[in-house]
């Protein structure tokens, strides 16, 4: 694994670098995170190769056992089902808080992502399945991962709840890596649709069709949650 961070100097660009590389597939699910290497390979000290692990340990996409292991987290479906759900619970806490006074600038954000969303679902779609697209596929799907992540994070970061806040995004990481694992898609173009529909009740301060399309998410189909 090649982080190419020469230059990061403190723990939060560490970590951000980790986790950029976590979701781009240079650090995998399982794979093993020493910090004696990892400060090697970036020519820094040790401690802010420390301070970003346990960041990614905050959030879910990194995991340890004491004088045992610290690696990437292997997130199961049966896991990604029920962060979703602890994801709903909250998102309904943010849209009571802010949904009905969202600002412009975050709704501009979150049609970006959407129509990034949009447009990688249609690619997707475009693919063969034979084996010589898997690799094209795999990309797609981490494309997939990172822009629906940008969409709700857009909307959740608008809390002035910092529990709240903190608790959405671990549960939007612990997500966003396990549906990278899944044995089978989600049904990403109704996620797309989801998507719109909540831009939709967002853009008309209609709080109970943004609650009402979060309900509809809860339900959402996780291949593998039930085996």
């Amino acid at each position: 694994m090649s982080v190419g961070a020469s230059r990061l100097t403190v723990g939060d660009s560490v970590y951000r670098e980790l986790l950029s590389a976590i979701y781009d597939g240079r650090l995998e699910p399982g794979q093993r995170l020493n910090d004696v290497a990892l400060a090697n390979e970036l020519g820094i000290s040790r401690t802010p190769v420390r301070e970003a692990i346990q960041q990614l340990r905050a959030i879910g996409v990194v995991e340890s056992e004491p004088n045992r292991f610290t690696r990437v987290a292997v997130v199961t479906p049966a896991q990604v089902r029920q962060h979703l759900v602890v994801w709903v619970a909250l998102m309904h806490a943010v849209i009571d808080e802010v949904g009905s006074a969202l600002p412009k600038g975050v709704l501009r954000r979150m049609e970006t992502q959407h129509r990034q969303f949009s447009r990688a679902v249609e690619e997707l779609r475009k693919l063969g399945s034979g084996d010589e697209q898997l690799e094209q596929r795999i990309e797609k799907a981490r494309g997939l991962a990172t822009a629906n992540f940008g969409f709700f994070a857009a909307l959740s970061e608008t809390s002035a709840n910092p529990p709240l806040r903190d608790a959405l995004e671990r549960a939007q990481h612990v997500i966003s890596l396990g549906s990278l694992s899944l044995p089978e898609w989600v049904d990403v173009a109704g996620l797309a649709e989801s998507q719109a529909r909540l831009l939709e009740a967002l853009h008309e301060g209609d709080s109970a069709g943004a609650h009402a399309v979060l309900d509809a998410l809860r339900q959402l189909v996780v291949p593998g949650a039930e085996g």
